[in-house]
């Protein structure tokens, strides 16, 4: 009995042992997750730009700011990837800075991505995206939009990459350019002054053949 006892005691002992190790591992492979845990938030998150009634010489400044809100530090690069119609979208301009460092300046369509940038746990940096609407841009440019979304990925040290994303939308002003045409008053007038013509015409000719015959029928 005593025997018997010491055994249990003794398995006891042991499975006390073994679990208490298990909890460490499992502990420290938790702690290990959240020391490796990659986050990127961007402000404002859902919509840079909307801009609409945009028009030739105008620009529209926005400050998206972006946050590394993990416990690890990583590099980012923005994407820019056109979302709707290309007539517009490959005419704007865009100019991009991080306070006085210029990262971009030229067409929207001709951005893919920009450098890899650093940035530590728990801190942000402003992007200064500015949108301009070319001054020579013609009337066939009216009416128009153009859609596309700002892509942000984060990389850590382990190779883990995190997304976050924002939109941007530009209208211009004025109706749907359909091409050059004459105005409608101007064709309906035309048409009147050919049909006047016509019946004109039409009456000198019928009181000159009625005069032929009169003078054929004369003694």
């Amino acid at each position: 009995m005593i025997k018997l006892f010491r055994l249990f005691t003794l398995l006891l002992l042991i499975s006390v042992i073994c679990f208490y190790s298990m909890t460490n591992v499992f502990a420290e492979g938790e702690d290990d997750n959240a020391e490796n845990d990659i986050g990127i938030s961007l402000s404002p998150k859902d919509n840079l730009f909307d801009i609409s009634n945009m028009k030739p010489g105008d620009w529209a400044p926005r400050t998206i700011t972006v946050q590394n809100s993990g416990n690890t530090d990583f590099v980012y690069r923005m994407q820019l990837q056109n979302s709707g119609e290309k007539k517009l979208f490959n005419e704007l301009l865009v100019e991009i800075k991080a306070g006085d460092e210029e990262l971009y300046q030229g067409k929207l369509a001709e951005l893919e991505s920009l450098q890899e940038r650093e940035l530590t746990s728990g801190t942000e940096e402003n992007l200064d995206i500015t949108i301009r609407f070319p001054e020579h841009l013609g009337n066939e440019f009216q009416g128009l939009e153009s859609a596309f979304v700002f892509s942000f990925a984060a990389e850590g040290n382990d190779s883990t990459v995190v997304q976050a994303m924002t939109t941007g939308q530009v209208a211009s002003v004025g109706p749907p350019s359909v091409g050059t045409s004459i105005p409608t008053t101007s064709t309906n007038i035309f048409n009147w002054i050919l049909f006047g013509t016509l019946l004109a015409s039409g009456v000198i000719v019928l009181m000159v053949i009625r005069r032929y015959r009169r003078m054929k029928m004369a003694p």
